[in-house]
């Protein structure tokens, strides 16, 4: 059963692992965090590995970012 899974903090440390480990189980991995060029680079990991990854610049304190973030992680994924 394939799940979508939203992850905040997903560029590096326990994020980025969560969010591969989830892309290996076969869901559908939104990764959330404000540094683009790593949440694109953790994004990369999973797709090699044959996830699926949407990479979703957010600040996490800006209620509107996280509004849109969710509302692209629905379409998208």
């Amino acid at each position: 059963m394939s799940r979508t899974v939203v992850l905040t903090g997903a560029s590096a440390g326990v994020g980025r692992a969560t969010a591969r480990e989830f892309g290996r189980r076969g869901d559908r991995v939104a990764l959330l965090a404000r540094n683009h060029e790593a949440l694109e680079a953790a994004a990369e990991e999973i797709r090699r590995e044959g996830g699926t990854a949407l990479a979703i610049p957010t600040d996490v304190a800006d209620a509107d970012q996280v509004e849109a973030a969710a509302e692209r992680a629905e379409r998208e994924l």
